[in-house]
């Protein structure tokens, strides 16, 4: 793991992808000829990095489904959470990187959610996620305040405790309509 945070370049990224057998085989000079093509060169790096991301989170999908017990399962995982800076000194650290998951699990559901015939369950399940993204961030943050009982910490957090709150109500009153659907219907 670096010590200090260089970002990897396009070239580091599609060589990776490349042995992957992503991108096939790819020079870096198709790498950098690539990146050219846009008009800020940071558009590359972020799409090829989701790329990458992509792939590796597929991988762990099929890697999942094996078998372990409890002690394997969180080892697995903490390797993983080893090449998040921070993740074992730092709790805001880890709720940010816990929030910023979440926070990407939304995105397909913000998709899915804003078609208009997805009905009530995936717009429960995007205000759910964006409540619990909105109450990951303030964790951190919080923690110290939590831990030694200083509630006047916690002000500066209350319109986000009042957005966490409403969204989850927003969940469960999506839920509700599915629910009463089903009643109404006899099921």
């Amino acid at each position: 793991m670096r010590s200090e945070y260089t970002p990897v370049t396009v070239e580091q990224i599609g060589a990776a992808l490349t042995a992957l057998g992503f991108l096939g085989d790819l020079t870096a000079a198709e790498h950098a000829e690539y990146a050219a093509q846009f008009s800020n060169p940071g558009i590359a790096r972020v799409r090829l990095v989701n790329a990458l991301l992509g792939l590796a989170q597929r991988e762990a999908m099929l890697a999942d489904v094996i078998e372990l017990d409890d002690e394997n399962r969180f080892a697995a995982l903490g390797e993983q959470l080893k090449a998040v800076d921070g993740w074992d000194n730092d709790l805001a650290v880890r709720m940010a990187f816990i929030g910023w998951q979440v926070y990407r699990a939304s995105i397909p559901l913000q998709l899915v959610a804003r078609d208009p015939n997805s009905g009530p369950i995936p717009v429960a399940a995007l205000n759910a996620a964006e409540g619990m993204h909105s109450l990951l961030s303030m964790i951190g943050a919080t923690h110290e305040a939590a831990a030694t009982g200083d509630i006047g910490a916690f002000a500066p957090y209350a319109e986000e405790l009042k957005r966490g709150r409403e969204l989850m109500r927003a969940a469960i009153e999506n839920i509700e309509i599915v629910l009463n659907m089903l009643d109404s219907a006899g099921l």
